[in-house]
């Protein structure tokens, strides 16, 4: 049973490594996905080298950004109906939502300060995230990766506590794929990757149970080998 772990908890690693480069390569336009042209022809831009028929955008150009409403503790509960997300992501739920849809979150403020957040449904943000909208021809789960890999904690404001401006944020460059459904592409194939290292986490998990439970009949002599 040690050995099966050992052998999983490498697999999952080597997935994880696996997938961080597929992130940095997909997402650069190093690499491209079938269908969708050639990663060989290249130029230089402000974010570095990408293809040819990419372009480097803006981030408000891509979406719309806003901070979240106030929100007093008093407010958000563990039974209400709606989930609530501040800077450091969930914190409890309450009683009324202040959007519906998909979403990328960006936490403004806290020891989180730049973590990035996929939303979906119906939830409240907090005064500390910052709510990102796509843009008609951006795909929401491509856009939310890119905010994702651009380490945004980094751009964070000196201060007593760590805070990140909209307008900041807002003018930093991404290297943008010319369609949509590109976009998506690479949004899918990385998920899928997640669900696969998803699965393994999940059969690594159920293995250490079952290796804890033959523990107990081994050693209390319940169950005796042949």
């Amino acid at each position: 049973m040690d050995a099966l772990l050992a052998a999983i908890d490498d697999l999952i690693i080597k997935k994880r490594n696996t997938r961080q480069g597929a992130t940095q390569s997909l997402l650069s336009g190093k690499t491209r996905l079938p269908g969708f042209g050639s990663s060989h022809d290249r130029r230089q831009s402000q974010v570095g080298l990408i293809p040819q028929n990419w372009k480097a955008i803006p981030l408000h150009g891509l979406s719309w950004m806003k901070s979240g409403e106030n929100i007093t503790a008093t407010s958000i509960d563990q039974t209400s109906t709606f989930p609530c997300f501040g800077g450091n992501g969930l914190r409890g739920y309450t009683t009324r939502f202040t959007h519906d849809g998909d979403f990328a979150l960006i936490g403004r403020q806290g020891a989180l300060c730049g973590n990035v957040l996929g939303v979906s449904g119906r939830f409240f943000a907090s005064e500390h995230a910052i709510v990102v909208t796509a843009l008609p021809g951006t795909d929401i789960s491509w856009l939310t990766l890119v905010l994702g890999n651009m380490h945004l904690n980094r751009y964070s404001e000196s201060s007593a506590q760590p805070g990140l401006s909209v307008k900041k944020i807002a003018s930093l460059m991404g290297a943008t794929p010319p369609t949509k459904a590109e976009q998506a592409a690479i949004a899918a194939g990385l998920s899928d990757m997640d669900a696969e290292i998803t699965a393994l986490e999940q059969r690594r998990d159920k293995t250490r149970l079952l290796k804890q439970g033959m523990m107990q009949e081994l050693l209390t002599g319940r169950t005796r080998l042949v």
